[in-house]
């Protein structure tokens, strides 16, 4: 799923670098959901709802890295920009799930580093042809970027 250029993605030593610095091998801080685990299938996650949160942060090495170009980049919060299919890890009123960033409304809530959730006060859309980078993961399929869990789908 695609970040744009200068996104940081988190490390296993907790230092960060940028999507487009990141290596196959490097290995990232991941966050195992108890009741998501290993579904790397987009088709089969999107259906899945929680009513309860739990989960251990783990590590994982990225599988594979590609450019891509996209036409639509959302910026939530003025913090992360990445293309509209990028699914985010988010608590919608009383339910956690993982939502194409398209679909994300103000007032979700999304998943952090430091295991806080943080509302969406703000989302931008703008249409432009950007650069974005794809990240697969080996064998936990999110990780964190600009501090918010994403999925690699």
């Amino acid at each position: 799923m695609p970040l744009i250029e200068g996104t940081l993605i988190l490390l296993k030593d907790k230092t960060t670098k940028k999507v487009e610095d990141i290596k196959i091998n490097d290995e990232l801080i991941t966050f195992e959901i108890e009741g998501l685990e290993n579904i790397q299938n987009i088709d089969i996650l999107k259906d899945k709802e929680l009513t309860q949160f739990n989960g251990e942060f783990k590590d994982s090495k990225i599988k594979n890295i590609w450019l891509d170009i996209s036409d639509n980049i959302y910026t939530i919060n003025n913090i992360i920009s990445l293309d509209g299919s990028h699914y985010l890890f988010i608590k919608r009123e009383d339910k956690y799930i993982w939502s194409k960033t398209e679909d994300c409304k103000e007032g979700d809530s999304l998943f952090k580093i430091d295991n806080s959730w943080e509302k969406i006060t703000k989302i931008e859309i703008l249409e432009t042809k950007q650069n974005v980078y794809n990240v697969q993961m080996n064998k936990v399929y999110n990780y964190f970027a600009n501090d918010y869990l994403v999925h690699n789908g």
